[in-house]
């Protein structure tokens, strides 16, 4: 077992989630003991590495695992009838050869919030949206663009969707639509159920949306500036007020 385990990090260059489950069997099972006294000294007498990259490694390898099934069987899929093209499949090939570790490592808050299904479905919409580039970077911001509490996936698939539509790029500050990003920046279907389950506290979040808006229009848009009024003649200050 200690050289299957072995042989699957030897191969981390190119399925480190594959490591990252042998290096957990390594250390939850005590292989490492007919070698070394400890854990950390088997890895690094073996490969270098250091205890941190090994914890990374076996934090990330569950979901790693579960990303590159779901891409996997959109590539390939089981089974021999053909399936109707989704989002999904559409960019799955490009996101496969993508994959790394560094992408999936943005995930792990995710899966420590919730769990790992929460996070492969934060990978999911990242993926199904046309015209993103599923970096380390965007899936770092989407992650801390999403809402705290209970987890619902619809929900969190909508903010996902939401920031990304917040990347894209205008070419000209004149086409900006503001109309549809002042929409997108208020999650609308979120604070309906929020407001059905409390609306106290749907009116307090409201209300510090609301201090937003003014701090940034009182730190970001000047005040107009208003002329001041010409002197009144010698006529108009003798005049008796009506």
């Amino acid at each position: 077992m200690l050289a299957q385990c072995v042989a699957a990090v030897d191969t981390l260059q190119w399925s480190f989630w594959l490591a990252g489950k042998a290096l957990e069997n390594i250390r939850v099972g005590k292989l490492y003991r007919a070698e070394c006294d400890s854990f950390d000294d088997f890895v690094w007498q073996r490969w270098n590495m250091r205890k941190a990259q090994a914890n990374k490694l076996i934090r990330t390898w569950r979901i790693a695992e579960a990303v590159f099934e779901l891409l996997s069987n959109e590539v390939a899929p089981i089974g021999a009838a053909k399936r109707k093209p989704t989002p999904l499949s559409a960019n799955a090939e490009k996101a496969l050869k993508a994959l790394n570790q560094a992408q999936v490592w943005e995930l792990v808050p995710v899966a420590d919030t919730w769990n790992v299904d929460a996070a492969v479905l934060v990978y999911r919409t990242a993926v199904e949206v046309d015209g993103v580039n599923v970096t380390a970077k965007v899936l770092n911001g989407a992650v801390a663009a999403l809402p705290e509490g209970d987890f619902d996936a619809d929900e969190v698939a909508e903010y996902v969707r939401d920031y990304l539509g917040s990347l894209e790029e205008q070419d000209d500050d004149e086409d900006v639509d503001v109309a549809s990003r002042a929409e997108k920046a208020v999650a609308y279907t979120w604070v309906r159920r929020l407001a059905k389950k409390d609306h106290a506290a749907a009116a307090r979040y409201l209300d510090a949306l609301q201090e937003q808006i003014d701090k940034c229009r009182a730190d970001l848009i000047p005040q107009q500036q208003v002329a001041p009024a010409d002197p009144p003649t010698s006529e108009e200050a003798e005049a008796p007020a009506a």
